[in-house]
């Protein structure tokens, strides 16, 4: 009987030890889902707070930006973080049709007091699948200049057409016009050849002074586009702020599909740019950081005044 009470006793204990285990392995990742959550909404805190005398403008494909993320809380609170951090930024991929996901992003990020606004082009593509270009911009910095409009290409050749609007600063005297684009993967090379057309019509309607942008997702790299090659965009009239060195992609690869072309000269550029690594930033896992997008968003800091 002695023997058998402590065999019972022994697989008692058992069966508590291995509880305890799971209950553990439980808590474990709660706590690990809690300081991701907590490093996203702490995180960057100085790049939020960037020098008063520059802007910070850039681009970002959100990759399928559409009701299905949208619904997710802890990626649109990444998301929300990442558009505080810019004054103007050039939004690629929204795909909507009912048209609430981009206006909800914006009521996230205005949540904690911010005053961000936008402008959103029409929905664009040659397929069933459209997409939408987006302007998102801090009403307490800078403000849109007329009013936006897509590239009145006559040849066709973009899927997508590109996206303009001017924005000047709210104090000093930045002013610039920014087009956006997002190529087709399939034919990047002609698309690429053909931005060139795009910035030479934005200068022809504008100030001599003031400079054109053009940024995007170019597909500028891998197997759609040689970043070697030559193309009219790379003419001595103009520079390539994230220039082939930059890495703008969250897979493993080190591929700048992400661009940045500035019209020159450009005297609010600061030679500041690169690419935000927000999975580093706010601590993120790669599985989790790819929910959130397959690209980084870029960035170049503009000076308020020349």
């Amino acid at each position: 009987m002695a023997r058998k009470g402590r065999k019972r006793k022994n697989d008692n204990t058992k069966l508590l030890y291995l509880a305890f285990i799971i209950v553990v392995i439980i808590a474990a990742g709660y706590t690990q889902k809690d300081t991701i959550m907590s490093s996203v909404s702490n995180a960057d805190v100085k790049d939020n707070q960037h020098n008063s005398d520059l802007l910070k403008v850039g681009s970002f494909n959100i990759q399928v930006f559409g009701q299905s993320k949208s619904a997710k809380a802890d990626v649109m609170n990444v998301l929300s973080d990442i558009i505080r951090t810019y004054d103007i930024i050039a939004v690629q991929e929204i795909r909507d049709s009912s048209g609430t996901a981009l206006d909800n992003l914006i009521k996230q990020v205005n949540s904690d007091g911010s005053s961000y606004a936008y402008l959103v082009s029409e929905r664009l593509g040659r397929t069933s699948s459209k997409e939408q270009y987006a302007y998102v911009y801090n009403t307490r910095t800078v403000s849109p200049v007329g009013t936006a409009f897509t590239y009145p290409q006559t040849s066709d050749i973009f899927h997508r057409t590109p996206y303009i609007a001017s924005f000047k600063s709210n104090e000093g005297i930045f002013n610039a016009t920014f087009a956006v684009i997002h190529t087709d993967p399939d034919d990047a090379a002609n698309e690429i050849k053909a931005l060139y057309e795009v910035a030479e019509y934005a200068k022809g309607v504008l100030p001599a002074d003031e400079p054109v942008i053009v940024m995007g997702d170019y597909n500028a790299d891998g197997r759609y586009f040689d970043e070697t090659s030559y193309v009219p965009l790379k003419s001595e009239n103009y520079i390539w702020i994230i220039g082939n060195e930059v890495d703008t992609t969250v897979a493993s690869g080190d591929n700048t599909y992400d661009r940045i072309v500035s019209t020159k000269p450009n005297i609010f550029y600061t030679g500041d740019a690169g690419a935000f690594r927000f999975d580093e930033v706010y601590n993120l896992t790669h599985e989790f950081a790819a929910e959130v997008s397959d690209h980084y968003p870029v960035y170049v800091f503009f000076k308020k005044d020349a």
